[in-house]
């Protein structure tokens, strides 16, 4: 099989096991849902979240963010005025809050002087302290319905697998971008598959003979 061909027998595998992508925080929704992130409502909280979820638990940042929304929060311009203080105390079970905080803050101004649409510009974003390409475009992809692929460590190990190749990062990227259509439903059901696999099967000791990867891996087999 070609590379075209895996991936898209990949993309189908992941289509046809959309409960599980669920299980594991993905909502497989239309092109332009908001929800595919972990259910959340709109552009401004999938960018909050994009920051507090770096090197913290999905399960607690969605927490903090529903708590933002229910407080208006997820407004940029509610968001830059309200003091540090507060916002430690919403955030102060995620990793390295303060630090969140101060990158929250940058991006609200950031967005207010130059808007949304103007925001997302991946070297714009690639510029700002805290956001390298795994961010950025997420951030694209996700927020702004661009297609843009993530290169995740998630995609990084389960990819080496299937394919029996050792990959980097940024050659992920690339082997998505050269072998699917530029299609913003296939690149977040892609992402939003390998890292559901990443998460329930492909471990240091991975659970092959469970996983919906399986016929298509290499190292499966």
């Amino acid at each position: 099989m070609s590379y075209k061909e895996i991936f898209n027998t990949i993309l189908e595998i992941f289509n046809n096991n959309r409960k599980i992508l669920e299980e594991k925080g993905w909502i497989v929704s239309s092109p332009h849902s908001y929800e595919w992130w972990g259910g959340l409502k709109s552009a401004e909280e999938i960018i909050i979240s994009s920051i507090l979820v770096q090197m913290s638990r999905w399960e607690i940042v969605k927490r903090a963010v529903e708590t933002m929304r229910e407080r208006g929060l997820t407004d940029f311009s509610k968001l830059y005025k309200t003091k540090d203080e507060e916002l430690y105390q919403i955030l102060k079970n995620i990793n390295f809050y303060k630090t969140k905080v101060k990158r929250l803050k940058i991006i609200s101004e950031i967005i207010l002087e130059k808007g949304l649409e103007r925001f997302y510009d991946r070297d714009l974003l690639l510029s700002i302290e805290g956001i390298g390409e795994e961010t950025a475009d997420s951030i694209l992809l996700f927020a702004a319905h661009k297609p843009y692929f993530p290169p995740s460590e998630y995609g990084r190990r389960v990819l080496s697998r299937v394919l029996g190749v050792e990959l980097k990062k940024k050659e992920v990227k690339e082997l998505v971008e050269d072998n699917l259509s530029k299609d913003v439903f296939k690149y977040k059901l892609f992402h939003a598959g390998l890292v559901t696999v990443g998460r329930a099967y492909c471990f240091n000791k991975p659970k092959c003979d469970d996983c919906m990867l399986k016929i298509v891996c290499k190292h499966a087999k």
